[in-house]
């Protein structure tokens, strides 16, 4: 099938036209500048010469109808974005798009009127289906606790927003008219080789290794490659008067600032944001920015999405178009070794993400501490006197600071990984906490191991996971319900290498004891 799309120079139409290629279609491609466009399909390994890329302008009614002539489907992927400001190029598209002879157009213009003139000018040619890809910002803020298909649109303040609204309106117009158009909308999208980094991926390089802000909300991200995938099956699976979310995996703010911790290895502060506070400051910079112009990412709208955003409902989409998501971790984790090679990144604050970095990096308190206390911090546990004196000390201690610090603090993080763990007691059924020692892995688990300080006796809460495996970690002010896994000695051979990196005084345990320490994987539920 020959397919024509529009975008091809941006993050999404790029991966759509290679999805195409895989799929075995034929891509043809209008585009402002070929010789970027092949420089930009290089870079997914996509050869230029596989994609037939025709000069023109999404603008130019007769550039558009003249491009997809003899094309069997269209899609269209371009578009300027300016969620948090002034428009930036995205997908292909520029503010200063103009027709020939033609002034420079606002946003507003080149978002509805390329729309008009590929969708419509696709669904007047015949072409079918004709994929439009639209955004969740349509949806927000959300009605109820889920966006669906059926959701009411949103009232957008600025420019980007009420133009992705007026096309959305356009192409829905199209579709109750019978026209075999798809829309799709999808959420944050991640990956590597953005050619422009957009305000999702901007934020996530600014934030790492600095701070976090945090407020209520989240945010849905789904991978740049499921996101071509899905718009290259939709030229398949789609007949016409579709609505497609794509949201993908929506976490809250701490969630992602944790899984950005684990993968890089550098914890970041977190900075708490009242919702109305972040709400009122993109007011007042809004108000500000009418008087006088100025870039600031900032604004109400922008707010509004990262205050009250919540999950998608990607199911009906999924199944249509028989689609798995990749993991986030994957994306994020594929997303922040390329902000790292490619300079966006500095290296010390991309940690593991960074180009040959292994070693799970420590914050530099945990650094401090461990040189200069290490050592000693090592004799003492693993000393026999410790074993007796240690447990009536460190957990009441650990969980009166654990309590103080709203679950951010215990005594022993500054030397080792630590959380809390609540688990249900084998015999009182009643809940149980205890601090513990933790080694956090790459799949976002915990391994915890069951020294009880060098005693001969398991401890209970070891007990408690074997009878009852569901339970509940506290880690860095995040509470996390998980499944409790006894590891078997071939998984407790392979981690304990590693854990000994965490705390050597485990192999003092294991030469004092007669039993085998039980060793548990955490994994959220």
């Amino acid at each position: 099938m020959r397919v024509f799309l529009t975008g091809a120079s941006g993050f999404v139409g790029s991966y759509t036209a290679r999805a195409l290629l895989a799929a075995g279609h034929r891509p043809r491609a209008l585009v402002r500048d070929p010789g970027k466009t092949a420089k930009v399909l290089a870079a997914i390994g996509v050869a230029a010469e596989d994609v037939e890329l025709v000069p023109g302008d999404m603008l130019d009614a007769a550039a558009v109808a003249e491009a997809m002539r003899g094309c069997d489907a269209a899609i269209h992927t371009a578009a300027a974005i300016g969620v948090t400001g002034p428009a930036s190029p995205g997908n292909g598209a520029r503010p200063s798009s103009a027709p020939p002879g033609g002034a420079r157009p606002d946003l507003l213009q080149v978002n509805v009127r390329g729309t008009r003139n590929v969708v419509g000018g696709a669904v007047e040619a015949g072409l079918a289906p004709v994929v439009h890809v639209s955004t969740i910002a349509v949806f927000v803020p959300p009605a109820g606790p889920v966006i669906t298909a059926a959701s009411p649109l949103a009232s957008p303040r600025n420019d980007y927003g009420r133009s992705k609204l007026a096309a959305e309106r356009y192409v829905r117009e199209l579709q109750d008219g019978g026209a075999p158009v798809v829309v799709v909308y999808p959420g944050g999208v991640c990956g590597p080789h953005q050619p422009t980094l957009d305000a999702l991926m901007e934020g996530m390089a600014g934030a790492l290794g600095r701070m976090w802000p945090l407020p209520p909300g989240g945010v849905s991200v789904v991978d740049v490659r499921d996101l071509g995938e899905a718009l290259a099956r939709a030229v398949s699976a789609g007949r016409g008067g579709e609505r497609w979310l794509l949201g993908g995996h929506h976490l809250t703010w701490p969630r992602y600032a944790d899984l950005c911790d684990s993968l890089t290895g550098v914890p970041c502060r977190r900075l708490r944001v009242p919702g109305g506070a972040l709400l009122g400051a993109g007011t007042l910079l809004d108000a500000a920015k009418r008087v006088r112009p100025f870039d600031y990412p900032l604004t109400r709208d922008a707010a509004e999405f990262m205050v009250t955003l919540v999950p998608t409902d990607d199911e009906p989409a999924l199944a249509a178009l028989d689609l798995t998501l990749r993991p986030v971790r994957e994306t994020v984790a594929d997303s922040l070794r390329w902000l790292a090679e490619a300079g966006h990144l500095d290296p010390r604050r991309a940690g593991r993400m960074a180009p040959g970095g292994k070693e799970r990096l420590t914050m530099p308190q945990q650094t401090f501490a461990r040189r200069a206390f290490g050592p000693l911090m090592t004799r003492v546990s693993g000393a026999r006197w410790f074993s007796r004196v240690g447990p009536r000390i460190v957990p009441p201690l650990d969980r009166a600071l654990h309590r103080a610090s709203g679950g951010r603090f215990l005594l022993g993080q500054a030397l080792v990984p630590s959380l809390v763990l609540t688990t249900t007691g084998a015999v009182s059924g009643l809940p149980r906490t205890t601090p513990l020692a933790c080694m956090p892995d790459e799949d976002g688990s915990w391994v915890v191991v069951g020294s009880n300080f060098g005693r001969e006796k398991h401890p209970a809460w070891t007990g408690n996971l074997l009878k009852h495996p569901d339970a509940q970690v506290s880690f860095r002010g995040r509470t996390v319900p998980v499944t409790a896994r006894l590891l078997s000695d071939e998984e407790r051979a392979e981690v304990w290498p590693r854990l000994l990196k965490v705390w050597p005084v485990y192999d003092r345990y294991v030469e004092r004891v007669e039993r085998q320490l039980r060793v548990f994987r955490l994994t959220p539920r």
